[in-house]
């Protein structure tokens, strides 16, 4: 029998009987669409992250007292560890032959006002005259923070944008005052709009001298350090020699370990990629179950398939028909129905990932790959559980299929 006529009579099966094809396919729909929904947004956040932590640059590390750490005992133990000062961003950018530009930078929460706008919530940071060169905080409308705001300590700042619209409205926020934190500070600069992250604002944000933070908050406190290497090619020797330095300067002797972190974007990423590929193995395993249970259905109705269709292979196999015909037949037909199921599932998934795109923040990407594996994976089950019906019938012996009633 020809594979188009095999493929005609699964779908004459399909229509005929809508309610029990639906039903048999359910297992196969919801697991095929679950793996193209789920793919679809662990490699969307995946781009995402990737793009987002190379935004300042693939060259650029930080170092601070705690570094990347979620063990709440090991976060205690690194606090008490000594203080980052801004005298080691200096020591490191001026001995450091690997390194372009190194900068001290505190941060606070602090509530923003002007006149009877108030924003809450807003990062304070305060940064130091170099920080242009290692953050991706580029200045739309007016200067960035200088030396001479540095070194008069200047109540001068650089707005995120959204802080400019929810304080300025229409008005130009160039030369207006800000209060921070109970100071009064004048607007240099408004920074390019970066947009939201998973539905946070970018935008949301207070620079000033690192100065004039230090009259806000105190001297008290350790600064993070950001680093930018010159170029990607030296960014490992960059790294050993801000930890040289940097143990040197601290007296950490020899074979005891750093009292301090240095982080890199390929750390977050690292990080980011345990988080995801769990995620997607707890999910992709409920994927798998649903396909299993799906494909016993389908070998099911299979088996109910065969044994109502008794005489119809008796009397195909006295017409001549082979045993890798009757079974050619009955597996094609399995794979047909678990293809439906396939597409059907296909079609979901990719709405639910276009649906999760448009009413959340979360980034989709619904990539050629996940396609092909929805599909392969429905063609597996249809060949994985249809083999043993098509193999029963293929076995059925032809005179007593005729006599069958």
């Amino acid at each position: 029998m020809q594979v188009r006529e095999s493929v005609g009579i699964a779908a004459g099966a399909l229509r005929a009987n809508k309610l029990r094809s639906f039903l048999t396919l359910l297992g196969v729909i919801v697991g095929v669409s679950s793996v193209i929904a789920v793919m679809s947004l662990v490699q969307g956040l995946n781009e995402y992250v990737a793009a987002k932590l190379t935004a300042a640059g693939s060259d650029v590390f930080t170092v601070d007292k705690i570094g990347v750490e979620f063990d709440f005992t090991k976060v205690t133990e690194k606090q008490r560890r000594r203080d980052l000062a801004v005298s080691d961003a200096h020591a490191i950018a001026r001995a450091a032959p690997h390194v372009a530009a190194a900068v001290a930078e505190r941060t606070h929460e602090a509530t923003v006002r002007r006149g009877d706008h108030v924003l809450e919530h807003v990062e304070v940071r305060g940064v130091e005259p170099d920080y242009m060169q290692v953050d991706d905080l580029p200045v739309a409308r007016g200067r960035p923070l200088g030396d001479l705001d540095a070194r008069t300590a200047a109540l001068t700042c650089v707005i995120g944008s959204d802080v400019a619209d929810n304080l300025f409205g229409t008005l130009d926020p160039l030369e207006g005052r800000v209060r921070v934190a109970g100071v009064t500070f004048t607007v240099v600069g408004v920074g390019e709009r970066k947009g939201s992250s998973f539905g946070q604002s970018q935008d949301v944000y207070v620079l000033v001298p690192l100065t004039a933070f230090e009259r806000l908050r105190g001297r008290v406190g350790s600064v993070s350090i950001t680093v930018r290497a010159r170029g990607q090619q030296v960014f490992a020797q960059a790294q050993d020699e801000t930890r040289a330095l940097l143990r040197m300067r601290r007296h950490v002797a020899p074979g005891a370990p750093d009292d301090f972190e240095i982080v890199t974007p390929d750390m977050y990423m690292s990080l980011w990629h345990n988080l995801s590929g769990a995620i997607f193995i707890v999910i992709f395993g409920v994927s798998v179950i649903s396909l299993v249970v799906g494909g016993i259905v389908i070998m099911n109705i299979m088996l109910v398939s065969v044994t109502e269709r008794t005489r119809e292979i008796g009397i195909r196999k006295a017409l001549g028909a082979r045993r890798r015909d009757i079974l050619g037949q009955f597996l094609v037909e399995a794979m047909t129905l678990s293809s439906a199921g396939g597409l059907v599932g296909l079609l979901l998934g990719v709405l639910a990932a276009f649906l999760i795109g448009v009413l959340t923040p979360l980034p989709i990407y619904v990539s050629p790959t996940a396609v092909v594996l929805g599909l392969s994976v429905s063609l597996f089950v249809g060949i994985t559980f249809g083999a043993w019906p098509a193999a029963r019938a293929a076995r059925k012996d032809a005179i007593e299929a005729l006599r069958y009633e």
